[in-house]
């Protein structure tokens, strides 16, 4: 009788334990899996929403006629029209010395119309220009001039990134007061010599740092102003009229030495928006795996020391 009492309590400890390991395993199975799914499904999101298309282009705008007024921009694929779910307001009040962030566009053709801010999509724009865009090209679409007779450009974006401890640097000028432009830095190069009004400059490479600027030539009351490139970065100086005077506005087309355009923003566009097409795992999944090892570790061990005895 106590050989069957004992031999029956052992199976029946034997059979909780078994149980609870069971419980647990099932428990541990559900958390992994569950993690899991989350992981995949963060991933799956983030390849639908930012995944980088292979083939876009990148389109920005920007507004560089004093007096002009503030401006609407529109980007429009071919055979579209203002207003219509596939045109794009690039800006819809730019004012002078204003650039947009680059826009991700799919290969084509397009045009841009230029409306007071304001105005109706149906009212008759006020510049219009089309161009044709490639896969992996950049450009910017500038309103340069005077106010008198403004004048839309495409102009082509080099985002090649320089070496180590350089940046490339090119100048627009934008100032009406300055009829022949000069900025050249302070005991470094010389980025425009002559420059007239909606010129740009072709990209320079120089040493990354502090810069002081002088900005002079006819027309203009001299200027100096101290600007600062980063190593890897390529920037568009614009020389802007201020106050009587003239300024720089120093705009990072690149940062960096991905060669991706800065301040890139979604548009919708044909579907494309803007983001990285990797994701990266799930900061809890480790962690996760780690404490359900660690769960198991530890029942194992007490399972080992309260192994039950051996039935006579």
């Amino acid at each position: 009788m106590t050989r069957t009492t004992t031999s029956t309590r052992h199976a029946a400890r034997g059979a909780r334990r078994a149980g609870l390991l069971g419980a647990l395993l099932t428990a541990v199975a559900v958390l992994v899996a569950t993690l899991g799914l989350a992981t995949a499904g963060s991933a799956a999101a983030d390849d639908t929403a930012g995944a980088t298309p292979p083939g876009a282009a990148w389109i920005r705008a920007g507004h560089f006629v004093p007096g002009f007024g503030a401006a609407r921009v529109d980007l429009l694929p071919e055979g579209s029209s203002a207003g219509a779910p596939s045109s794009v307001v690039m800006s819809p009040g730019a004012t002078y010395g204003d650039m947009t962030s680059y826009q991700k566009i799919a290969p084509g053709s397009y045009t841009v119309q230029i409306r007071s801010s304001g105005a109706q999509p149906s009212t008759a724009p006020l510049l219009t220009r089309s161009f044709s865009v490639t896969a992996g090209s950049a450009h910017t679409v500038a309103v340069v001039g005077n106010a008198s007779a403004p004048r839309l450009v495409v102009l082509g974006d080099d985002l090649t990134p320089p070496a180590a401890g350089s940046a490339r640097v090119r100048l627009l000028d934008a100032s009406a007061s300055a009829t022949s432009l000069d900025v050249a830095a302070q005991n470094g190069p010389t980025l425009a010599s002559g420059a007239v009004l909606g010129q740009v400059t072709p990209y320079a490479t120089v040493p990354k740092g502090p810069w002081t600027l002088t900005l002079g030539g006819s027309g203009a009351t001299p200027a100096t102003q101290r600007i600062s490139l980063e190593s890897g970065n390529v920037y568009t100086a614009i020389a802007l009229d201020s106050d009587g005077g003239l300024r720089v506005q120093l705009v990072t087309d690149a940062a960096g030495s991905a060669a991706l355009p800065a301040g890139g923003a979604a548009t919708g566009l044909g579907g494309l928006a803007a983001g990285a097409g990797t994701t990266a795992p799930s900061p809890l999944v480790a962690p996760a795996a780690v404490a359900a090892l660690a769960v198991l570790a530890a029942f194992g061990a007490v399972v080992a020391r309260r192994r039950p005895g051996r039935v006579r």
